[in-house]
């Protein structure tokens, strides 16, 4: 019995637990039993699935930020020096320009611009001007102050923009620091490349009300500062504005006029005085103005050189030159002066050319006065065209005394076969008692070198003393020769040719305007 009873319980609880496992598995086969184990199971999958898609998510939101901040950046910054860009200067001047709370506070804008900067794409490639670029731009930076951030518009312009911006003293004070540290010689494969640069300035104000305001203002600042030798930076005022409307003006009339006929030329006689004869012209152009009358090119050359008025306006002038001294005296030159922007054009010398061949003007008879600044910017082009010129049989001069000084010395960029000495800026050099040692110097120099030289601004009779006195060769001026218009000198040409031997006496009246 002792052994019956616990073997009855076990009997009993395997009983007990079959009975269980057998309701238990008929509890599983029934719909609420499938249910039951469904229900937690399709829990966990949810669970997993959801997690799944979540990172999924995740990763994909992740991807899309990293896109997003990378097309941020390449929209708010440039690509090669990693500086702000325009679009980044825009938000930040209307962000300052609509949370601006008084007339204390202002923002200074200061727009830069590299010289010879296209010179140097051009001579040394783009892999040496993007290098000068990416210099500079650190070296803006490292320069900033509190308050300060340099941004790139493009090409070789950069901005500083600066809130909450001092007096205008302090500002040209920090100008000129900054131009000392920034515009230094750039270390490159080639060596060394030597950079410069201008600086025009502006502040806000309650006229400005947006990005495109204060840079006008900066940019007429600038323009102001390179017409100016020797300046580096300049601060906008409002008398600039006022000139940049009249030279636009300027600038429409003269087109105008350009379409109209209202450019003439004169021609100014050069005299060579051992014979009291006419070695050549020299052009002046001359506008009819509706208003103002007749106006001499030294008024109104400077805004079309700016403009580039003076591309159409030059091709005008050669043409018009040629047309008319075709049947002029054979042996008389005809100088007309040229300007640098018009050298810097890759077909000038062959309009040129072709301009001679057209009219039947012999080559060697034109003599082109260059400025002597000519090669500074695009050199390679500058040079390009005068050695094709040259190559035609066209001479050069230059007339600017410190160039004429050096075109004799023979340390020009470019040949120069004849120079054009100003009197006047020589005696304002020398003074009235040492004007003819000087001018017989040059005189002498020009000798040695075999250049030809003529001496303009010869106004009066003690002109014309000082020039015989110093042994000047040929003669320019009101009292050599009044200026003629074409009409004249060609009537100048056939008396000339009629007169078998004009005599010395004889030969002054010629030179007086009909």
């Amino acid at each position: 019995m002792a052994i019956v009873t616990p073997l009855a319980a076990i009997a009993t609880e395997v009983l007990a637990g079959a009975s269980m496992a057998h309701a238990g598995y008929v509890f599983l086969t029934s719909p609420f039993g499938m249910a039951a184990i469904a229900a937690p199971l399709g829990m966990v999958l949810l669970v997993a699935g959801l997690g799944y898609r979540h990172d999924r998510l995740a990763r994909q939101i992740r991807s899309e930020r990293a896109a997003t901040e990378q097309l941020r950046q390449a929209a708010y910054h440039d690509g090669l020096t990693g500086l702000r860009n325009r679009h980044a200067l825009g938000e930040d001047v209307g962000r300052i320009l609509r949370c601006r709370s008084g007339q204390a506070e202002h923002t200074a804008l200061l727009l830069f611009d590299l010289d010879r900067f296209k010179y140097i794409n051009d001579t040394m490639g783009h892999a040496a001007g993007d290098l000068v670029l990416k210099v500079l731009a650190e070296r803006m930076q490292a320069y900033c102050q509190a308050g300060q951030r340099v941004y790139r518009l493009g090409g070789d312009e950069f901005v500083l923009l600066w809130e909450n911006a001092p007096g205008i003293k302090t500002i040209s004070s920090f100008c000129d620091g900054l131009s000392a540290f920034v515009f230094r010689p750039v270390e490159s494969p080639a060596g060394k490349i030597d950079t410069g640069g201008s600086i025009g300035f502006a502040i806000t104000d309650e006229q400005v009300g947006s990005l495109s305001d204060l840079l006008k203002r900066a940019d007429l600042a600038l323009y102001h500062t390179k017409e100016k030798p020797g300046v580096k930076h300049s601060f906008f005022t409002h008398e600039m504005e006022s000139s940049h409307r009249r030279r636009q003006q300027m600038e429409a009339n003269m087109r105008h006029g350009l379409a109209t006929g209202a450019f003439h030329l004169d021609y100014q006689p050069v005299v060579k005085i051992s014979t009291l004869s006419v070695s050549g012209f020299s052009v002046r152009l001359r506008w009819a103005h509706p208003e103002d009358g007749d106006l001499a090119q030294e008024v109104f050359l400077p805004v079309a050189e700016a403009s580039g008025l003076i591309l159409p306006l030059g091709k005008w002038m050669l043409e018009r030159a040629f047309e008319d001294a075709s049947g002029w005296i054979d042996k008389a030159d005809l100088t007309l002066p040229v300007a640098a922007v018009q050298l810097r054009d890759p077909g000038f010398a062959g309009f040129v050319i072709s301009a001679l061949e057209k009219s039947g003007f012999e080559p060697g008879r034109l003599v082109l006065d260059v400025e002597s600044n000519a090669a500074r910017r695009e050199a390679a082009i500058v040079l390009a065209n005068l050695e094709q010129l040259r190559g035609h049989g066209v001479k050069i001069s230059v007339s600017e005394l410190a160039a004429s000084i050096a075109g004799l010395s023979m340390v020009r960029d470019f040949p120069v076969d004849r120079v054009r000495l100003d009197l006047g800026k020589i005696r304002k050099l020398a003074g009235k008692t040492r004007v003819v040692q000087m001018l017989t110097l040059f005189l002498q120099l020009a000798s040695t070198v075999e250049t030809a030289v003529i001496l303009t601004g010869v106004d009066s009779e003690d002109d014309l003393k000082c020039a015989c006195d110093a042994g000047a060769e040929q003669v320019q001026g009101s009292f050599a020769g009044v200026r003629l218009c074409a009409l004249q000198v060609s009537r100048f040409s056939t008396s000339f040719r009629e007169t078998a031997q004009p005599t010395p006496v004889e030969a002054p009246a010629l030179f007086k305007s009909a």
